[in-house]
């Protein structure tokens, strides 16, 4: 439960759920959902407008909400891969137009859901500005936008530095993209709501209910817990960093674990040295991506500038907490406003995410007869995810349709090296892309990655 959290968290802090029951005795249903995060939840949400009478319930191992559903960033955006350059690289044209525009269509209609629903969960539809605070990123910046123009994208606005600087007052752009298809969200209000949201429209949620086993009884699948029993025609794995913990999975992702920090609430005085009237979510062209927005009560969340891999992919408490980033967080953020350098970071966290073998997300694999399995949830609150509960709605009812054949869908994955290779490779490829992070901060070398590292990523992952 919550008092598993490592570090505080505001997100938990400032929002209140009373947790549903745990799994007792036998239940019979059609599609049983292990993980209670968004992509859990959409799928849900998305099976039961399809087909009303359809049995389904939720299994969440803590409560809805405590792994990176409810400790991100709180950004509705629609990154699928490193880039949309790399979107663009990886699968060329069609397919990263068709994939970037069902993310951009699930950002419009989440907004639409929690309206409809009246799920209280701040959220501002501001749009996304990508800044850049070197030549190296700008390049970046670049890219992204020589590949929105080549798909025929909307929503996308070259920043020049005074642009960028007239809109969030800091001395550190130097140029940027603007992107409409973001908005900003209370993470944890957000999947507390839609969980509200699923249990009125009959979809039964069970919270802390550890799974001990999945295996076929009688031609159905049987899920056990310690106390309970469930009989499933499909069951759907949406469990992000924790796959790690399922070998089926152990070889195809890895948990990383990324921080963020919150300031006090701001004076109005330091808000008119800041700006930022457009609650637009922002982050930067680093590997290793600083990502920050506004609430609602006047703060500001930074978070990013590294990344922690866990040895053996061991999700634990403790990790939650890592001063050293955070000295590294409160640095980089009184650089990039300094006239606001006074706030402190007095409330930090973090929630482990999963990373998969390849940078974009893959949804709808069923890896045996009967189970389905996604991934979407990063940093952010992750329209994928609500994409990813359209796909698996299609998967569950078996009709096909355009969302099954995007890209990021039963793609083909290449597994991690066993460990301890797995976390000495990770280290190392860590360790390179801060390097390169600080070399393009000095100035230094260009906005393409090392060719030597994409070569070592290759062969790890």
């Amino acid at each position: 439960m919550l008092q598993n959290l490592g570090s505080s968290s505001y997100w938990h802090e400032t929002s209140r759920r009373v947790p549903g029951p745990a799994l007792t005795g036998r239940h019979d249903v059609d599609v049983a959902i292990v993980g209670g995060g968004y992509t859990g939840l959409w799928t849900a949400y998305q099976l039961r407008k399809a087909e009303p009478s359809m049995k389904v319930a939720v299994i969440e191992r803590e409560v809805i909400g405590f792994g990176a559903s409810g400790r991100n960033g709180g950004f509705a955006m629609t990154l699928l891969d490193m880039s949309l350059a790399h979107l663009r690289r990886n699968h060329g044209d069609a397919a990263a137009k068709a994939a970037h525009d069902a993310v951009a269509a699930s950002v419009e209609e989440m907004g639409q859901a929690i309206a409809e629903n009246d799920i209280e969960c701040e959220w501002k539809h501001g749009g996304l500005m990508v800044v850049a605070t070197n030549r190296g990123q700008q390049q970046r910046v670049d890219r992204d936008l020589e590949a929105a123009e080549a798909l025929g994208l909307d929503g996308f606005t070259r920043l020049s530095r005074e642009k960028a600087q007239a809109e969030v007052h800091s001395p550190t752009y130097v140029g940027g993209l603007r992107e409409e298809h973001c908005a900003v969200v209370h993470p944890a209000k957000l999947v507390r709501g839609l969980a509200r949201v699923v249990e009125g429209m009959g979809v039964d949620v069970f919270e802390g209910t550890d799974i001990e086993t999945i295996d076929e009884s009688g031609g159905k699948l049987r899920v056990i817990s310690p106390k309970g029993v469930m009989y499933a025609d499909q069951v759907v794995l949406a469990t992000n960093a924790w796959a790690i913990e399922t070998p089926w999975f152990q070889k195809k992702v890895v948990p990383l674990y990324t921080y963020i920090a919150m300031t006090e609430p701001l004076t109005d005085e330091q808000w008119a040295t800041v700006g930022w009237e457009s609650h637009c979510g922002i982050e930067d062209k680093r590997n290793y991506v600083h990502y920050y927005r506004r609430t609602l009560d006047g703060r500001i969340l930074w978070g990013g500038s590294d990344g922690i891999i866990p040895f053996r992919g061991r999700v634990s408490p403790r990790l939650d907490r890592n001063d050293k980033i955070l000295e590294r967080l409160t640095g980089t953020f009184r650089r990039t406003f300094p006239s606001s350098a006074t706030c402190g970071s007095p409330t930090t966290g973090a929630a482990p995410w999963e990373s998969p073998s390849t940078s974009c997300r893959s949804s709808g694999r069923s890896w045996r007869a009967g189970f389905t399995t996604a991934s979407a949830t990063t940093a952010t609150a992750s329209p994928p995810s609500h994409t990813g509960g359209k796909i698996l709605r299609d998967k569950v009812l078996g009709k096909p349709s355009e969302l099954t054949e995007l890209c990021i869908v039963d793609s083909k994955e290449p597994g991690f090296p066993p460990e301890p290779l797995r976390w000495i490779g990770g280290g190392l490829t860590r360790r390179a892309l801060l390097r390169q992070d600080a070399q393009f901060d000095e100035n230094r070398g260009g906005g393409e990655m090392d060719p030597l590292l994409l070569r070592v990523m290759k062969k790890l992952g």
